[in-house]
């Protein structure tokens, strides 16, 4: 791990914190005690959750709505438990704003969303662009 990854990883987490806590007491832990998420485990720098399959979540959420996975701070929720190399990269690219970000992140999202839309979303062409580069 290079220098600037360490100090963006040693300032990062804490900076992100409230995000991810915020996110885990609103939706997370909830998801979780109604069996509608599982958490998972730990893995490149991201706390990995899952949609329990056939849960009325997962109908909304990866069956009708078309969604392949969610990042909330550092964690991330998957549609799937299937491997998806290049989803997995996108999403940890948007951890990796989180942690540049940090509590600003969900305003500053919003904020673009409005003005770009999601295709010209300019975090989201970032995270392409991250997960293109993996193929």
């Amino acid at each position: 791990m290079s220098s600037s990854s360490t100090s963006l990883a040693r300032l990062g987490y804490p900076w992100a914190a409230p995000t991810t806590l915020a996110c885990l007491v609103v939706f997370l832990l909830p998801m979780w005690a109604l069996r509608q998420a599982q958490p998972g485990r730990w893995r490149d720098g991201a706390w990995e959750w899952t949609v329990t399959t056939g849960s009325r979540f997962w109908r909304w959420y990866a069956r009708d709505g078309g969604w392949g996975a969610t990042t909330l701070g550092w964690c991330i929720l998957f549609a799937t438990s299937s491997d998806v190399v290049c989803l997995a990269v996108h999403e940890r690219r948007h951890v990796a704003q989180n942690l540049v970000l940090g509590p600003l992140f969900m305003p500053w999202y919003a904020l673009l969303w409005l003005v770009f839309g999601y295709e010209r979303h300019p975090l989201e062409r970032d995270a392409r662009a991250a997960a293109v580069e993996v193929r």
